[in-house]
């Protein structure tokens, strides 16, 4: 989903602002070069704003709205699948859709604002998430007595049994989870977002496959806080085994979660907690020591590589301990034993070539239809038609921060079109570029991505076309009307500020109103959408 404009090309990379990033012609890297004085950059920036006014952008607020309808009406509740302090999480049916999702049922505190101000905060975290190892939000309720809280159902279970019933693992499986968790950690903490409880019941399975390297999503984002960098934390949240000695002593930052990661990859391998005890004053008593075992077995079969990394993971004190940006460059990752994983990525190659010509030909012209695209990707990320877009996603995203530069694109094209010379590949990225980045900021996300690659033709049924058609059609009088289409536009704060925005808007709802009544019946709905075969 889209991010507020403004960002740099590879802002992460440099941090130089009197550099452009250029492309050589001649290698898979970019050029830094000063070729602009601070005239010219003001005058580039100054441009950049302008267009990017003429934008309508599609992010998260969006794509996910407070539902308007009773849930009731929408989700059939068939079971409990948790329980907590919170409330209830519940298998819920889509009753449209025929497809299963997590439903977390919260009931309301009286005269509880605060209550209120926590869960909307887990709302709006979960809102802006969008990287393909965190659970997506899809819905979510604000009624009388209690909050609803939609996200898509993970039906393989917890990483916990997971270990429990096949630990210890390989360092090539432990290598593949820990990639997943520190892709998702790196992503969260680079959108200044700390979990504060990672463990293995809150990571969860949401695909299996035969080769036993099983896709994971990070869930559970109650206790997740939007983080400064300038302030330290002091709320003592957690769970036993995996809390950090910082957090015990209530001044602690994001680094906490890398500790918790070192606790989960221990675990991974051994199948065992590095710090245990008969209760959890004797565990958290011995976490603050910070001394685990690296003798027994089977350490003694470990590679050196992976008990440097444990080290780095586990050092005690968090100013010293490795960053998940880091971590995820660790050399462990690089051994030819851990780097099995990658074979995970791999492609058929009728699929690819059909993934990589919906990139190139994914079209912008009308930011309705792309909406209505991206609301349905949303929805679908777990279904096999979207799989295979997923894992070229992750084959490019070779940093896995869950966002795809230019560089990285550039360079993954190089590996996958070989046939093509790189003034071509450079051709065919900027134009990828111009017509997926939505929002400007330089670099493609995740769904961003998925509904360019993903086979729009999937979605040319009218199932899918009457739960896209009932999302827009805010009071459920069987049309659509302009304002109905503003309104939800206006959810985010630059279209709602530009008359650029709204002219854009009416314009393209004008093309789609073919009988000018100023409403869109299903019937011109699907009109729209059947374009996609004909112009895509």
């Amino acid at each position: 989903m889209g991010v507020v404009c403004g960002k740099s090309i590879n802002s992460k990379k440099t941090n130089n602002k009197n550099k452009i990033i250029i492309y050589k012609s001649n290698n898979n890297t970019f050029e830094n070069k000063s070729t602009k004085d601070k005239k010219d950059i003001q005058a580039e920036e100054s441009k950049n704003r302008k267009n990017q006014e003429k934008l309508v952008l599609i992010d998260e607020n969006v794509i996910v709205t407070k539902g308007v309808k009773n849930p009731r009406e929408i989700y059939i509740r068939e079971k409990a699948l948790g329980q907590g302090s919170f409330g209830t999480v519940y298998l819920v049916k889509h009753i449209q859709l025929q497809r299963y999702y997590a439903m977390k049922v919260i009931r309301k505190k009286v005269k509880d604002i605060s209550d209120e101000e926590s869960l909307m905060s887990e709302i709006n975290i979960l809102r802006k998430l969008d990287h393909p190892n965190i659970v997506k939000i899809t819905d979510f309720y604000n009624l009388k007595y209690e909050y609803n809280i939609v996200t898509e159902y993970c039906r393989e279970g917890e990483l916990f049994d997971e270990i429990k019933k096949n630990s210890p693992f390989s360092e090539a499986l432990a290598g593949w989870y820990m990639k997943q968790i520190l892709q998702a950690v790196c992503y969260c903490h680079g959108n200044q977002i700390i979990h504060r409880d990672l463990k293995p019941e809150n990571i969860l399975i949401s695909k299996r496959l035969k080769s036993g390297y099983h896709h994971i999503k990070i869930i559970d984002f109650g206790t997740a806080k939007v983080f400064s960098r300038e302030k330290r934390e002091n709320a003592l949240i957690g769970s036993a085994y995996y809390i950090a000695p910082e957090v015990l002593n209530k001044n602690y930052t994001e680094k906490c979660d890398i500790w918790s990661c070192g606790i989960i990859m221990y675990i991974l391998l051994t199948g065992r907690p590095p710090f245990n005890g008969k209760t959890e004053e004797e565990i958290m008593k011995k976490i603050k020591t910070g001394i685990y075992d690296m003798e027994k077995y089977p350490w003694g079969v470990i590679s050196k590589e992976g008990k440097d990394f444990i080290r780095k993971l586990l050092q005690i004190k968090p100013e010293l301990r490795i960053s998940a940006e880091n971590a995820l460059h660790h050399e462990w990752f690089n051994l030819k034993e851990v780097k099995l994983f990658e074979n995970n990525y791999n492609i058929k190659q009728k699929s690819l070539a059909k993934l990589l010509n919906n990139l190139t030909k994914y079209r912008t012209d009308n930011i309705l239809r792309c909406t209505v695209i991206a609301y349905l990707v949303h929805n679908s990320t777990q279904l096999n038609q979207a799989h295979e877009a997923i894992k070229l996603f992750n084959k490019i995203d070779k940093n896995g921060d869950g966002k795809i530069t230019k560089e990285e694109l550039f360079s993954g094209l190089q590996g996958l079109k070989k046939e093509e010379s790189d003034e071509q590949l450079k051709k065919e990225v900027e134009t990828i570029f111009n017509n997926i980045d939505n929002d400007q900021n330089g670099y493609l996300e995740y769904e961003e991505f998925i509904r360019a690659a993903i086979d729009k033709e999937y979605f040319l049924n009218d199932k899918f076309l009457r739960f896209a058609f009932n999302y827009f059609d805010r009071d459920h009088n069987g049309n659509i009307t302009f304002d109905e289409i503003q309104n939800l536009f206006n959810q985010n704060e630059q279209n709602k500020k530009s008359s650029k925005a709204r002219e854009h808007l009416k314009k393209c709802f004008d093309e789609i109103d073919v009988n000018k009544d100023g409403e869109l019946s299903f019937e011109e709905f699907v009109s729209m959408m059947k374009n996609i075969i004909n112009n895509d």
